[in-house]
């Protein structure tokens, strides 16, 4: 059976202009490094990466850690007169999975692309059970065009997004342990009847996340300069990516999932492990991203902004203004959440973007208010994932400390009842609003300027249509950033 052709032929190869800047003479005899330090270059590096327990065997210590957090949150829920959100701080599940895990994510994947790929365990069980399949002889399928796309990891993620007002589930141990239950489960499941890294490539809730984060990100497999030039390069080619990928003409980290079988299959040393600067100029832009992509985008803008708002307490209730106003005239009572939900995810980007959008229009950079979303969408990801990391950070440095605590008490149900009748301390965060505003406010600031870069490098002809919307979001996060610090009374 051919394999997909959508996926075979991303990424495009690198443009010639770009081509020939890397590539010196028309002979190939001179190697280049494109903007980057090959790690490989170092034994214990290449060790590393080429040993046949990379990435498995990180992958499976992190297995046994998700297993024993699903173990331990099952069954536990938030003790009566207790506040939700201290019990998630003091219990170890939810404290683990969305007060430390979920930021550091953030962070990973905005500063090293896809590298949470190399450690995940998902991916591990999903392999495992696609061997297991072929073992059985069981049909598996190739992965439709349309799931390859990401339509329905978007719908994955925005369900994820709703359950957190919807039901609290990064309040409540026993559903994060259904979270992580589930997950297990439909990696197992999707490796046994579909193929190719099905489950990474259509499933993952995160996939799009780790996309659209990750492309600048500063960890890259990469061929060497005239890999993608050569007819003759001996770089391995799709049948070395389990992934469907063609490592010889990598310029993009959107798809790579950084599992090293590319290197492994390279005796000649053509491809390359990258360090280096941030939105690399060599990588591969798209003037258009995707539709799954940019609704992604536009999805997680308004959960940043509820994120952001739920931080500095006068925004908060401006923010909860209207969903709280729908749940009194409908009565809603406890299906007051899911309508919260609803307005972060739907109402509220779609609000958003449609001024972004109508901006865009009225500027001449684009043609109808789908096309302005869709070249909007990469360069508005960098101010997202900026927000989103800023609020990750505020999220770690406040639940961090929590962690003796629940280590102790990994049910947490003791020391939150201490804690909520003052009989025991809470642990102070590691910064102060004002602080983590002015770091915020830095990491912003530099976000609206990479993404004007690369609204640039993307679309050099219109680019300036779409410099004021990407200002306008950046300053509008910069400005609930901004209030954490309490200089707004």
């Amino acid at each position: 059976m051919k394999p997909d052709l959508d996926v075979l032929s991303q990424p495009t190869p690198v443009p010639f202009e770009r081509a020939a800047r890397l590539v010196k003479t028309p002979t190939f005899r001179q190697k280049t490094v494109p903007h980057g330090w090959n790690l490989l270059q170092f034994r214990p590096v290449r060790a590393f990466v080429t040993w046949s327990g990379f990435p498995a065997v990180l992958q499976l210590l992190v297995l046994a850690v998700f297993v024993a957090l699903a173990v331990i949150g099952w069954g536990h829920y938030t003790p009566a007169g207790v506040n939700a959100k201290l019990y998630a701080k003091t219990n170890l599940v939810n404290l683990a999975i969305w007060g430390l895990w979920w930021p550091a994510i953030i962070w990973m994947t905005v500063l090293l692309g896809r590298a949470w790929c190399i450690v995940c365990p998902l991916e591990l069980v999903s392999s495992q059970s696609e061997k297991l399949g072929r073992k059985l002889g069981l049909p598996q399928a190739p992965l439709a065009g349309w799931l390859a796309k990401g339509s329905l990891v978007v719908l994955l993620f925005a369900g994820l997004q709703m359950l957190v007002p919807g039901v609290q589930i990064h309040r409540v141990p026993h559903y994060t342990s259904l979270f992580l239950w589930t997950s297990l489960a439909l990696a197992f499941g999707v490796g046994l009847f579909l193929k190719d890294r099905a489950f990474c490539r259509g499933f993952c809730p995160v996939a799009l996340l780790l996309s659209a984060y990750g492309r600048g990100g500063m960890l890259a497999v990469r061929p060497s300069g005239q890999s993608c030039c050569n007819p003759n390069s001996k770089a391995p080619n799709a049948r070395a990516c389990p992934s469907l990928l063609n490592p010889a003409r990598l310029n993009t980290n959107k798809d790579c999932l950084v599992c090293g079988d590319c290197v492994k299959a390279d005796p000649a040393g053509e491809m390359q492990l990258l360090l280096r600067p941030p939105f690399s100029q060599t990588d591969a832009r798209e003037p258009l991203a995707s539709w799954p992509l940019t609704l992604f985008v536009m999805i997680v803008s308004g959960f940043v902004t509820y994120e952001l708002c739920g931080v500095w307490k006068a925004a908060d209730p401006v923010f909860a203004f209207v969903p709280e106003q729908v749940i009194k005239a409908l009565h809603a009572g406890a299906a007051g959440g899911w309508i919260k939900g609803l307005w972060t995810i739907v109402a509220v980007p779609l609000l958003l973007w449609l001024v972004l959008g109508v901006l865009t229009l009225l500027l001449g950079g684009a043609k109808s208010l789908s096309e302005a979303w869709r070249r909007l969408a990469l360069p508005m990801a960098v101010v997202v994932a900026a927000g989103h990391a800023a609020k990750g950070l505020e999220k770690f440095t406040s639940w961090a400390g929590f962690l003796p605590f629940a280590w102790a008490e990994p049910t947490g149900v003791q020391t939150a009842l201490q804690m909520n009748a003052k009989a025991m301390p809470q642990p102070a965060a590691w910064f102060t609003l004002p602080t983590l505003s002015v770091l915020a406010m830095v990491l912003i600031g530099a976000a609206v300027l990479l993404a004007l870069r690369e609204a640039r490098l993307a679309d050099t002809e219109k680019a300036r249509t779409r410099y004021l919307p990407i200002f306008l979001l950046g300053a509008f996060y910069f400005f609930l950033v901004f209030g954490w610090g309490g200089w707004l009374k």
